[in-house]
């Protein structure tokens, strides 16, 4: 296989620089192996009329120089959803198979491979590309159930996927919930942990990071990094940390759920660039998430060598353990705020487990799992 043809619902532009980031370093990865890859990512109109002004067609350089093409033609979104027995989601598909395909018919020459990322609407679509030009095709699953299934139709769902040679699970969980709802045949699912880009998080120097952030330098910092929604427990942190001595909480992120603690240090987005020194400010990293395929947010913290809190559920298994990680019931605040308070009194163990934690982000890095699954395409194909 030389050439490869990534389909995304959503990939870093001009009115999105911070869409799904890690698609992009999935990309880099790949071309950066001598892999020719082209992007195809439809941008919604109706969700945001300043796509319409995005270039059809834009070039990407890598690192390490690698050109990758990368395509945002238009489309009309309907969203996922189920009104009055009308799954809005097939309507979705159709428009955004429209907008891949007028853009693939026109690649001269066409790529030997088609990489749906994630199942709906982008997997479904290369499994159309599959059936239509006979290529081989893959998707990527890693939402954090199998509701984007449910809401297309398990039997219409197993018919338009039927044609991909195999699918990329991001987790042993999310392996699980494609065998549990009997889509796709279980042995064609092979299970590649999130990756992460040792070059960009890796431990910054605590002093300079607290500094750069205006972070108390003798208090014990909490850091939290993602969505403010219930899902990922930005309520159930500040819950946590309310009131506990020489404790100050700090939330990179921004949603519905606006956290309000005494004891808060920041929140607020960060810049991509300045998720490294944010992390590194910090002394642990809480995320009590009640749903993940695997979450990148996790494996940024463990590259920067921080012990991690989380959820005790099956999602985390291939990345957190007890070495690394005190494993809580995501809806326990007492949970969560001992398992805080433990980490603050025990400089040693806190360490120890974040030592634990570096290790092992050393073993998932983004080029070794495009590695990977470079090679298990070619096996698969």
């Amino acid at each position: 296989m030389k050439s490869i043809c990534i389909l995304s619902s959503l990939y870093p532009n001009a009115v999105y620089p911070a869409g799904q980031v890690f698609v992009q370093q999935f990309v880099w990865a790949m071309a950066d192996l001598g892999i020719e890859c082209t992007v195809i990512s439809p941008v919604a109109v109706n969700l945001n009329p300043m796509v319409a002004r995005l270039p059809n067609c834009v070039t990407e350089t890598t690192t390490n120089g690698a050109k990758v093409k990368v395509y945002f033609p238009k489309f009309i979104s309907f969203g996922q959803r189920n009104l009055l027995g009308v799954k809005t989601a097939r309507f979705t598909t159709e428009s955004f198979y429209d907008a891949i395909h007028n853009v693939w018919k026109k690649l001269n020459p066409r790529p030997e491979v088609i990489y749906g990322h994630f199942l709906t609407p982008a997997g479904i679509c290369a499994s159309r590309i599959s059936r239509k030009y006979n290529v081989p095709s893959f998707a990527a699953y890693g939402e954090s159930s199998p509701w984007s299934i449910f809401n297309y139709g398990e039997e219409k769902m197993k018919t338009e996927i039927g044609n991909l040679n195999g699918i990329v699970a991001v987790s042993s969980a999310s392996q699980q919930d494609l065998e549990k709802v009997n889509v796709f045949p279980i042995t064609k699912v092979r299970v590649f942990p999130n990756g992460i880009r040792l070059n960009h998080f890796y431990p910054r120097d605590k002093t300079l990071a607290r500094a750069k952030f205006g972070f108390d330098q003798d208090s014990f910092i909490v850091s939290f990094l993602g969505q403010f929604c219930e899902r990922k427990g930005v309520l159930r942190v500040a819950e946590a940390v309310k009131g506990l001595e020489n404790v100050k909480v700090a939330f990179a992120g921004d949603g519905f759920q606006q956290p309000n603690v005494a004891n808060c240090a920041y929140k607020g987005l960060v810049k991509p660039a300045d998720v490294p020194d944010f992390l590194s400010a910090s002394d642990v990293f809480v995320l009590p998430t009640l749903g993940e395929g695997c979450c990148n947010a996790i494996l940024e913290a463990m590259a920067c060598g921080l012990p991690v809190i989380s959820s005790n559920l099956p999602f985390n298994a291939d990345i957190l353990n007890y070495e690394n990680a005190i494993l809580v019931d995501p809806n326990n605040v007492q949970e969560i705020r001992s398992a805080i308070i433990k980490m603050r009194d025990n400089p040693e163990k806190s360490k120890t487990m974040g030592e634990a934690s570096l290790s092992m982000a050393r073993n998932l890095t983004i080029e070794s799992r495009a590695k990977n699954i470079y090679d298990w395409i070619r096996e698969m194909a």
